[in-house]
């Protein structure tokens, strides 16, 4: 009896390995249909087609995110600053300045800027953003 269990065990042992060495022998081919690549979907941002505003100077700031652009507007709309807007994740972006006839704006055309939200609570945005070699936080209050 002792004889038929050991019998037993070393073919189960040998079945054993060679059914792990049959698995990491094998290779598999995968399908390309059931695959998918993360760059194929695309990211949700989540200031898209929305109006903030936040105070600079004393002054209102009128900033409205659509799909691809940002712009800001100061002085009742007579000044602006428009950038192409690039998300890279949900909360953050690189906004490439485009034009502006804000004066004494101390930036060009190409001048990339970029922008992390870190919070939103109660109706504000909270962002970290750095252009220029400058890095500094701000708030915009949602307005639709």
């Amino acid at each position: 009896m002792k004889n038929l269990q050991l019998v037993l065990a070393l073919l189960l042992m040998s079945f054993s390995v060679s059914a792990q060495d049959l698995a990491m022998n094998t290779s598999v081919n995968y399908n390309n249909s059931s695959s998918y690549d993360i760059a194929n979907y695309p990211v949700a941002p989540l200031l898209e087609k929305t109006i903030y505003t936040y105070r600079y100077k004393g002054e209102d700031v009128l900033v409205v995110f659509s799909k691809d652009e940002h712009i800001e507007y100061f002085n009742n709309k007579q000044y602006f600053i428009k950038s192409k807007i690039e998300w890279t994740a949900n909360n953050r972006c690189f906004m490439t300045i485009k034009e502006s006839n804000l004066p004494n704006f101390p930036f060009r055309s190409g001048s990339k800027l970029y922008m992390k939200i870190t919070k939103i609570k109660r109706g504000y945005v909270f962002y970290e953003s750095t252009l220029g070699g400058r890095t500094w936080l701000g708030k915009m209050k949602k307005l639709q």
